[in-house]
């Protein structure tokens, strides 16, 4: 059988509960015990006080201790006298309260403090407990029992000591009175302890009413977000651990939906991207099969700029899968940036010229630019910002970069001329197959895969990109790119 979170947390808090109550049922018996004997023992020791005192003054009115000796009934009546319950045989029967002539009156064990005796327990009349020896330490009357060194009460008459009295404590209780009261406790404790496991067992439920239901709404959600349903949310309500757990789903949702609907669009334009270069080909190709056209040189080099196009296409969209699984290969080298971004301006300038873009580069020549960094990939970024702006930028326009850095990073800053992009788009150009409506078409030539794929390869040298728009008119892509070439 499968335990729920609530049956579990129910059992464990009643077990916990338990061992506890258990644990402080024994440490309060066992306390009680104790402070029930110390008490007892205060009190004998009171009463034991109150003996010497009736004895001391027996002792002036006598002139010594032969008084108790020669008459036994004495020493009951002195007892009586000072409060001490009396047991009636003890009052009848001389021995083993009185010394004999065969017993060595001195014959009383003395114990160190530190030594036990024997278990007494209370049931044990104060009486039999009580012995008397006079100033010497002989055994003038009372039993012979062991009394430890640190139970002996001197007995003064005119400030002299004429008598020792011994009291031997209990160390356990046996009374019938006190075991009942001691019964007694035990219950009440038991009966608090019972109503303490149910009010918290009460309490438990209670909260668990409400601590329940929002998880329950969570796994329902979660059921529907693993069967396809990403419109699902839960309620939050309140500002604790359960909220934030909403929050957060919600939040997953969100995402897991945005990413679907990425996922659709992407595979819609892709096969848009990919059907007009076949079908351009593929109509070429019958065309010249059929004897319509002919197979001229410059219709051969159209049908290669296609395949080329294609094949460009192909390799962006392979590119881009191998960062989606965090697989794109890097050959982190010391690279020269400022060398790297001088080459593809050098390549780039035919083309700027013929569209009548003047493209400059603004750096400090005497800084050191180098970087741990992949060429290769570094030179493809470059190239790709350049070539959006080399398709997009009005002709007569100007493109700029900017090259700066510190003991970091370095920063790549492309700035270029109108036409630029709604601040609402920004966010949206590194977007796979994104383009800017109008100005920025397909009919331009570009793919939509350059920003994205200039993106992934900022991200996987530890760097940010990001775009704004530019003092020329323009866009601005701003690309930092740490010197370690691993994070930023």
């Amino acid at each position: 059988m499968r335990l729920g979170i609530f049956s579990k947390w129910l059992l464990s808090l009643v077990l916990t509960l338990g061992m506890v109550i258990v644990l402080m049922l024994v440490v309060v018996n066992w306390s009680f015990q104790r402070g029930f004997v110390s008490y007892a023992r205060q009190n004998e020791i009171h009463q034991v006080n109150r003996v010497g005192s009736v004895l001391a003054e027996a002792y002036a009115h006598q002139g010594s201790w032969e008084f108790l000796r020669s008459d036994y009934r004495s020493w009951p009546r002195l007892l009586e006298a000072a409060g001490i319950v009396v047991p009636p045989q003890m009052r009848d029967q001389p021995p083993p309260f009185t010394p004999t002539e065969n017993e060595n009156e001195n014959e009383v064990a003395v114990m160190p403090s530190q030594v036990q005796p024997d278990l007494i327990a209370a049931s044990v009349p104060l009486a039999h407990r009580i012995v008397l020896l006079d100033a010497d330490r002989a055994r003038v009357i009372g039993p012979r029992i062991p009394v430890r060194d640190d139970h002996w009460y001197a007995v003064r008459s005119e400030g002299q000591v004429v008598g020792w009295l011994g009291l031997q404590p209990i160390e356990i209780v046996t009374d019938q009175l006190a075991h009942s009261f001691i019964d007694q406790q035990r219950a009440n404790f038991a009966w608090i302890s019972l109503a303490g496991l149910l009010l918290a067992v009460f309490v438990a439920m209670a909260w668990a009413r409400w601590f329940l239901p929002p998880i329950h709404r969570v796994m329902t959600a979660a059921r529907q977000l693993a069967a396809g349903q990403y419109d699902v949310s839960v309620p939050v309500n309140g500002r604790n651990e359960l909220a934030e757990l909403a929050v957060n789903f919600n939040q997953l949702a969100r995402t897991l939906a945005r990413n679907e609907q990425l996922r659709r669009q992407w595979i819609v334009d892709i096969s848009h991207e990919l059907r007009t270069p076949i079908a351009i080909i593929g109509g070429e190709v019958e065309a010249i099969m059929d004897g319509i056209r002919q197979p001229t040189p410059d219709r051969i080099a159209a049908l290669h700029s296609e395949i080329g196009a294609l094949g460009k296409l192909v390799d962006d969209l392979h590119l881009l899968s191998l960062a989606d699984q965090a697989a794109m290969e890097l050959t982190r080298d010391e690279v020269d940036l400022h060398e790297l971004i001088r080459q593809q301006i050098l390549h780039f300038e035919p083309r700027m010229e013929q569209q009548g873009l003047a493209l400059t580069l603004e750096t400090d020549t005497s800084y050191n630019f180098s970087l741990q960094a992949d060429a290769r990939r570094l030179s493809q970024l470059i190239g790709n910002l350049l070539e959006n702006s080399l398709r997009y930028t009005d002709p007569g326009g100007e493109i700029r970069l900017l090259l700066s850095g510190d003991n970091k990073c370095l920063v790549l800053e492309l700035q270029d001329a109108p036409p630029g992009v709604p601040e609402a788009e920004l966010e949206k150009i590194f977007e796979r197959l994104y383009r800017v409506d109008k100005s920025r078409s397909r009919s331009l030539g570009g793919s939509g895969l350059g920003l994205a794929i200039c993106r992934e390869i900022v991200l996987a040298h530890g760097g940010r990109i990001s775009a704004g728009s530019s003092p020329l008119g323009g866009l601005t892509i701003r690309a930092e790119l740490p010197r370690d070439g691993y994070s930023h």
